[in-house]
């Protein structure tokens, strides 16, 4: 590890096409953006870029086809980057993850980052349909959203945790970064939320995906990530309120 408190250990330089997007998927409420950034992994048939080490975070290895690997890891496809985690992040990580965020934007001469979370509703098992709101830390980047209309304004109501502090960070550093909350349950995987953030994300990025398979293979989504919930809940607990409310 180098004398930051994350390192970015490359697999393969990307030849990426512009304009350039990152993706981030970290577990959070329903874990929305955690299902959506694997979906796209898989659907896209995404290279894997690079793996990434922070160190406090939790000492966990994810097995995949018998090998161990580290819990988050960037891929790429096109113009699109897409940083997935299969770890929470605990409140005493936020900044360093933020940093680390930021620096691959930078690196990549990233056009815009795209964070996505859910937003609990209790009524969630009732919602026949799924509102999906947007936020963003840059004036030209709403003014294109809502000429766009593929949400609504998230108006008022705060965020909390990893995806308010990359808000806040990359707005220091003058990125774009663009936050899709949809309404999902606070702390059952919503893989049907997770289909909604993908369609918004594939219009404003410019691709077109199916996500039929996603909606197919929700239950065994929720049984698969079951331990990745109960952690991600405990991360939660851990704040003084929801992750995101308005």
């Amino acid at each position: 590890m180098n004398n930051l408190s994350y390192e970015t250990v490359m697999l393969e330089e990307p030849n990426l096409s512009k304009p350039r997007y990152l993706l981030v998927g970290l577990p959070d409420a329903g874990l929305v953006g955690q299902i959506a950034s694997e979906y796209l992994i898989r659907e896209l048939s995404m290279t894997e870029t690079a793996h990434l080490y922070v160190q406090k975070l939790p000492v966990i290895a994810q097995i995949s086809n018998g090998l161990a690997k580290p819990p988050i890891r960037l891929y790429h496809w096109q113009n699109l980057l897409v940083l997935n985690s299969w770890v929470a992040i605990p409140p005493n990580s936020v900044h360093e993850v933020a940093s680390m965020v930021c620096d691959i934007a930078s690196k990549f001469d990233v056009y815009t980052l795209i964070s996505v979370t859910g937003i609990p509703i209790s009524n969630r098992l009732d919602a026949e349909k799924l509102n999906v709101y947007w936020v963003s830390n840059d004036e030209g980047l709403a003014q294109e959203m809502g000429r766009m209309g593929l949400a609504s304004k998230f108006d008022e109501g705060y965020i909390a945790g990893p995806y308010a502090q990359i808000l806040l960070e990359s707005k220091r550093r003058k990125l774009r970064n663009l936050v899709i909350t949809v309404e999902s349950f606070l702390d059952l995987p919503d893989p049907e939320a997770s289909a909604v953030a993908v369609d918004v994300i594939s219009n404003f990025v410019g691709f077109k995906i199916s996500t039929d398979n996603l909606l197919k293979e929700a239950e065994g989504i929720r049984s698969r990530i079951r331990g990745l919930m109960e952690e991600t809940k405990r991360s939660i607990s851990g704040r003084t309120g929801p992750t995101t409310y308005a």
